[in-house]
């Protein structure tokens, strides 16, 4: 997978070693830059909007992937948007931009906890494993993220009763009964629109392509 992804990587900018060494912020000139500065190479906004490098570094660039369910070991679909970032944050570091970029694992849901469970293990035993899969791959692919949030750690849980909390306090949350066709992969319930009819099963889901079952909750 390392060495798929890195052909991918070249297929964006340049070779990472190229970018690692680009990271220190540069700043943006006519002479440094002739293709993006060059009038003659695009046409020209009007005055009035036109970009000027100012504008451009006042404010820091935060940038962030998915957060990656942790129910299975990174792929080329976790590796591909993780690349762009990082090739992203490295060009807003070369115009001299404060850029921000962070991933991390989303470590709760039914399905990691199912596959930790046929596992036979608890699923915060599980997500460590996988967790360190994913960092050791970023570390091989030169990924320069400046933070790996995970949904398990304890300041992300802080945030998220604070966030319920005021929701609460502000009378948005209450108990009502739902019922509908749940996905497990999508951690969603379906309209009939996200759904289709596969070998003569209905209500089955058109991504993962496995039915939907009726689910009621409160």
């Amino acid at each position: 997978l390392a060495a798929q992804t890195m052909t991918l990587a070249h297929a964006f900018l340049a070779a990472p070693p190229i970018l690692r060494r680009a990271l220190q912020p540069l700043p943006l000139s006519r002479r440094a830059l002739p293709a993006l500065c060059s009038s003659s190479s695009r046409r020209m906004a009007p005055s009035s909007t036109r970009w000027t490098m100012s504008s451009a570094t006042d404010k820091p660039f935060v940038l962030t992937t998915p957060l990656y369910y942790a129910n299975g070991p990174p792929h080329m679909g976790s590796a591909y948007p993780t690349i762009a970032a990082d090739v992203v944050a490295a060009y807003q570091r070369l115009k001299g931009r404060e850029a921000t970029f962070v991933t991390g694992s989303d470590e709760h849901g039914e399905k990691i906890a199912t596959t930790a469970s046929d596992k036979g293990m608890e699923p915060k035993e599980f997500v460590d494993g996988i967790v360190s899969e994913f960092e050791s791959l970023w570390g091989q692919l030169s990924i320069s993220y400046d933070s790996f949030i995970r949904t398990t750690d304890a300041k992300h849980a802080a945030i998220v009763r604070e966030f319920f909390q005021r929701v609460w306090d502000n009378g948005d949350i209450y108990k009502k009964d739902y019922s509908g066709h749940y996905c497990v992969g999508c951690e969603a319930y379906l309209a009939d629109d996200e759904m289709e009819t596969i070998d003569g099963v209905e209500h089955c889901c058109k991504i993962h392509r496995k039915p939907a079952p009726i689910r009621q909750e409160e």
